[in-house]
Parts: structure tokens; C-alpha cells; sequence
């Protein structure tokens, strides 16, 4: 009877610990990331009575965990990529509610300053169209300085959020180590897994995934490592936390917050290496779109200012004064500071600005003609009308070669250093593309922009490996200002046809001013609305006026969004099927639960009624011995 009771007592204590299972997994049925376990029941060992082999009962070898780690790693993947795509569209959406906007946009207010030029073609010496002109370019100036304000603002937004989101990984990384530590402690100490430490740790590693993309590898001791970066990048390895650090990008001016790591007891910049989490979508918005929609609005206001002042140039005002600035014209002096910084240059010795026909001719143009050529006084005006207007097609030719993107000067610390050029994006070497105007003289022209390095070459202060940054067409968003401010300085005058030679051609006569009332340069300006100017093609010509380069950024932008909205839509459906998968092997079913709740019961009972035989049989036994 003894073997009798040990069955009994085996089996209350087995289907008492799968109630109390079956409990826990009711209990815990809202608990986020829970896996639902299972108590393995086994037959114990049979003993020998005689030649019979007798059963021993029951027992309950593991608490199991119903849990697919395969699934787990899928779900971390697409929750990184969810979760970089709605904060990517988050903040695309600002952006381009201010971009695309046609209530008041840019694009209105550029075709009203337009629309004023025409009126003022039509009516040259109308102080009321004068005006007109003047008021519609302060129009233009002031919205361009409200969206300057809100894309400044979304950077420090982003600064702030990139500053957070580091917090939050880091406070994740500290939470999964501790948790390491007890699931490799408890593996030390028992033979039963920590089913609930486990769940955890997959819970928080899944909230991790939600702000940074990762890779985990489970390692023999039961703690698991985490890498970033395609898993290149180690963030939680052999029990040792390498934390994120937000701080200033390493071009000190640039203003703008950047990811590092130390690798090797060296900080290094891991911004372009980080792909899924909210952190990935924050940095992939700002470098995809805000940055392209700052190059690709400054490039077309580049393109407005430059083409307007050089058709200003041409002209004269009604005082018989040559056409001056209409614009604030591009005018970078400094690059955003210097990256490895070995010589002491700073970068504020480099300067940035459109000078298409350097050494040549650099207006504005006084009244002075010039004997020589080229002119001794580069601001005089050449010495015929002709060379002036080749001057102006060379100009008008440099704003086809505007790239919307920012560059990156590299010394090789020379004395005279010589210097290379890449793009700041891509890391493409453009240097192939620079010229040197004139040769040795440190001046280059390139993507129809002048990079004046003449001053830094001379110093001998750069060091090799030196690097600085330059933004010059996000710099224009800063810088863009209407100049004139007086009616009668509107160059609305051309060129005076009065000492034509006989074949009637004015190219061979000096510069001079047509008669009062005259509006040749005033309509060449409203023409200006009209004429192809920006991204010449493979031919050198170019393809876009100035409102279509406002609505190629326009159309950018609005690509963005949607490419986005499609992945977000896609990687959701992912998530939700990887989940869905999940739940049907982890999740608790309470349907399921309450039977086993029955069919556990029914079994304790009858164990319990076992144990209550065995007693009754021995009593029996025991009363016949007495008796």
C-alpha cells in the first residue's frame, strides 16, 4: 500500500503544480509580451515487485515555456521598421504641409513678384508699379523667412528627439543587462528556467527594438547579446553596456545633434549607421528630407537671386546709375567648423559665393567703362555691350550647374595645401569637377558656386585630414533679402541703341543707358519667370525654370511622404501578422485554460481520493491485525 500512497501523494503534487500553472497563465492572460507555460507531466520510473513491474506514478519534470524564438527575432525586426516609419511619417508630414501648401505658398508669392515685374514692363516709369515690384519682393522675402523659422524649429525638434531617444535606448540597455544577470544567476542556482525573467527580457528587448534597430544573439550561459548596425555594432556584449551618446555634430557650428559610440576608446559619429527604431526614422527624416528640402529650396532661391541680379546688372536705374544688387547675394563666409581639426584652421577662412566670371568681370558694375581687357577694375563696366551680355550668359549658364547638396573640403596639409571635395551625403568625390580660376590660386569653381580656399592656402594652417563642411544653399534661406529699397534704383532701362553701328548690332558699343521710360531690362527680368535656368542636363542645358525647381522640391518632398506611408502600411502588416503568430503559439487562451482548469482538478481529486484509499485500505489492515 506504501506504493499505492506515493502514487497518490506524486499525483496531488503534479496536478497541483499544473493548476497552479494553469492559474499563473489565466493571471497573467493582459500581461504585455507573456508566454504561456506549460507543466510537463512524465511517468516515473516503474519499480520491480516480484516479476511484475509496478508503475510509480507521476511527476512534473519542467515548467515549460511556449515560446518560438524565431518569431521573437522577426518581431523585433518589424517593430524596428514600424516604428521608423511612423516617425518618419510623423515628421515628413509637418514638412510637407508647409512645402506643399499652394494657400499662400512660395510658389504663389514668386508668381506675384513676377506678375509685378510684367506690370512694371508694361508701365516703366509708374512709382505705383515701382512700388508694387518692391512690396511683392518684401512678400516673398517674409514667407521664406516663416518657413526658414518653421524647417529651423523642426531641426531643433529633431536635435531634442535625437537627445531623447538615445536616453531611451540606453535606459533599455541598462534595464535588459539587469536582467541578464538574474537569468544567468538563476541558471546557475536551478535546473528550472526563469520562464517570467525570460518573458521579460523579451519584452524589453522588443521595446528596444521600437527605438533602434538590433540584432540579438543568445549565448550558452543564457544571457543575451545585442548589436546595432546590421549587428556590427556591439550595444549589449559579454556583460558590458556600450551606450549611445547624443552630442553636437563634429563640425562644432553645425548645430545639430549626432549619435556616437566608442569604438577602440575613440567617440565615433554612428548617425548613417543606424537604420529602424524611432531613432533611425528621426535621423533618416532629417537627412532624406528636411536636409533635401533646405538644399532644394536654397538652390532655387540661389537660382532666383543670381539670375535676378545679373539681369539687374545689365539694366539702369532712372537716375542712368547701372543696375545694382535686387538681392542679398550668396555670401558663405566661414564653413561649419572643422572635423578632425588637425592644423588650427577653423574653417572661417573659407568663403562661398556665386562669381561665375571671377577675374574677369565681378559687378555690380559702376558707370565707369573700362579701356582694358580684361578691365583693370573688375566693377567696371566691360568695354562693350556684347562682352556684357556673354557675361551674363556665363552667369545665367552657372546657375544650370547648381546641385542641391552640401560639400565637404578636404586639406592634405600641404604648404600650399591642395584640397578635394566630396559630397557630404553620399561621400562622392567631386574634386574631378572643381577648376581652378585662375590656376594655383586657390579659387574654384565648381557646381557653378566659387569656393574661395586662397587665404587657408596661403596661411599653411590646415593639417592633413583636415575637413570642413559648407551648406552654401541652406545658407541662402539665412541670407536672402531684397537690396533695393529705393523705386527709382529698378534697373527697368537697357541697353541705349542711339550710336548703333550701321548694320543696326549694339554688341560693339560701349555700355550705356537707353532713354528714360525705356523697359528692355525690366521685361528680360519678368522673362526671367519663363526661361529654363536650373539642373542643366548632360547637353549643358537646362531643363527647369525657377517655379519648376520649387515644384521638383515641392514633388520631393511629397515623394517622401508617400514612399514612406507605403512602407509604414507594409511593415504593419508584418508586425501584425509576426504578432498574430506569436499569439497563436504563446498567448494565453482562456477557452483552453478554464478545460485544463476542469481537467486538472478532476485529476487532483482523483489523486486526492487515491491517498484517501490508500488510508482506508491500511486502516483496514491495521483493525485486522488487532482484532
Amino acid at each position: 500500500m506504501a506504493d499505492m500512497l506515493s502514487i497518490g501523494s506524486n499525483a496531488a503534487n503534479t496536478y497541483k503544480t499544473a493548476l497552479d500553472v494553469t492559474s499563473h497563465n489565466v493571471a497573467n492572460v493582459g500581461t504585455e509580451g507573456y508566454s504561456r507555460q506549460r507543466a510537463e507531466i512524465s511517468s516515473n520510473s516503474a519499480g520491480i515487485i516480484g516479476p511484475i513491474y509496478n508503475g510509480g506514478g507521476s511527476s512534473v519534470d519542467t515548467v515549460l515555456r511556449i515560446q518560438a524564438g524565431y518569431i521573437q527575432t522577426q518581431l523585433n525586426s518589424s517593430n524596428a521598421s514600424v516604428q521608423r516609419y511612423d516617425q518618419q511619417l510623423q515628421l515628413s508630414k509637418q514638412v510637407e504641409g508647409v512645402i506643399a501648401s499652394n494657400d499662400e505658398g512660395i510658389q504663389e508669392f514668386m508668381q506675384r513678384f513676377f506678375d509685378s515685374m510684367q506690370n512694371l514692363a508694361n508701365n516703366p516709369t509708374s512709382d505705383t508699379s515701382r512700388q508694387m515690384l518692391l512690396e511683392e519682393s518684401g512678400n516673398l522675402e517674409s514667407h521664406i523667412g516663416n518657413l526658414n523659422a518653421v524647417l529651423v524649429d523642426t531641426e531643433k525638434q529633431v536635435n531634442t528627439q535625437v537627445t531623447n531617444l538615445v536616453g531611451e535606448v540606453n535606459d533599455r540597455l541598462q534595464t535588459i543587462h539587469a536582467i541578464n544577470k538574474e537569468v544567468t544567476r538563476s541558471l546557475d542556482t536551478g535546473a528550472q528556467p526563469p520562464n517570467d525573467l525570460l518573458d521579460q527580457r523579451d519584452q524589453a528587448i522588443l521595446e528596444l527594438s521600437g527605438y533602434i534597430d538590433i540584432k540579438t544573439f543568445p549565448q550558452s550561459d543564457g544571457r543575451i547579446d545585442i548589436h546595432t548596425a546590421n549587428g556590427q555594432l556591439p550595444l549589449l556584449s559579454d556583460n558590458t553596456i556600450t551606450p549611445l551618446k547624443a552630442d553636437l555634430s563634429p563640425y562644432t557650428n553645425d548645430n545639430r545633434m549626432e549619435v556616437y559610440m566608442n569604438i577602440g576608446g575613440t567617440d565615433h559619429v554612428i548617425s548613417d549607421r543606424i537604420s529602424g527604431g524611432q531613432l533611425g526614422g528621426v535621423l533618416d527624416f532629417r537627412s532624406n528630407m528636411l536636409d533635401q528640402a533646405q538644399n532644394d529650396l536654397g538652390l532655387t532661391l540661389n537660382g532666383l537671386v543670381s539670375s535676378v541680379n545679373w539681369q539687374h546688372y545689365q539694366g539702369w536705374d532712372l537716375n542712368g546709375n547701372p543696375g545694382q544688387e535686387f538681392f542679398a547675394p550668396l555670401q558663405v563666409n566661414g564653413a561649419l567648423g572643422a572635423d578632425t581639426n588637425v592644423g588650427s584652421e577653423d574653417g572661417s577662412n573659407i568663403s562661398v559665393s556665386f562669381n561665375p566670371n571671377a577675374t574677369v568681370s565681378e559687378p555690380p558694375y559702376t558707370n565707369n567703362v573700362s579701356a582694358a581687357t580684361p578691365p583693370t577694375n573688375l566693377d567696371d563696366q566691360p568695354q562693350t555691350y556684347g562682352e556684357k551680355e556673354g557675361y551674363l550668359n556665363t552667369a545665367l549658364s552657372a546657375v544650370g550647374e547648381f546641385v542641391a547638396r552640401e560639400y565637404i573640403i578636404k586639406s592634405d596639409g600641404n604648404n600650399p595645401a591642395s584640397f578635394s571635395f566630396y559630397d557630404y551625403k553620399t561621400g562622392e568625390d567631386i574634386s574631378g569637377t572643381a577648376v581652378e580660376v585662375p590656376a594655383n590660386s586657390g579659387r574654384f569653381q565648381l557646381d557653378g558656386l566659387e569656393f574661395d580656399l586662397s587665404t587657408i592656402r596661403a596661411s599653411g594652417t590646415t593639417g592633413a585630414g583636415d575637413s570642413f563642411l559648407v551648406k552654401p544653399h541652406q545658407a541662402m534661406l539665412d541670407q536672402f533679402e531684397t537690396m533695393v529699397q529705393d523705386t527709382n534704383e529698378l534697373a527697368t532701362r537697357g541697353q541705349s541703341s542711339i550710336d548703333a553701328s550701321a548694320d543696326g548690332s549694339i554688341d560693339d558699343e560701349p555700355p550705356a543707358a537707353a532713354a528714360y521710360g525705356d523697359n528692355v531690362n525690366m521685361a528680360n527680368l519678368a522673362n526671367l519667370q519663363s526661361k529654363s535656368l536650373l539642373f542643366s542636363d548632360g547637353s549643358g542645358q537646362p531643363t527647369e525654370t525657377l517655379l519648376g525647381g520649387y515644384s521638383k522640391m515641392a514633388s520631393n518632398a511629397g515623394m517622401y511622404v508617400r514612399g514612406t506611408e507605403i512602407q509604414l502600411t507594409a511593415q504593419t502588416n508584418v508586425y501584425d501578422q509576426m504578432m498574430n503568430q506569436r499569439e497563436s503559439i504563446s498567448g494565453v487562451s482562456l477557452d483552453e485554460e478554464a478545460a485544463n482548469l476542469m481537467r486538472f482538478q478532476q485529476a487532483y481529486e482523483a489523486s486526492a481520493q487515491i491517498i484517501a484509499t490508500s488510508q482506508s485500505i491500511f486502516q483496514t489492515l491495521l483493525g485486522a491485525v488487532r482484532g
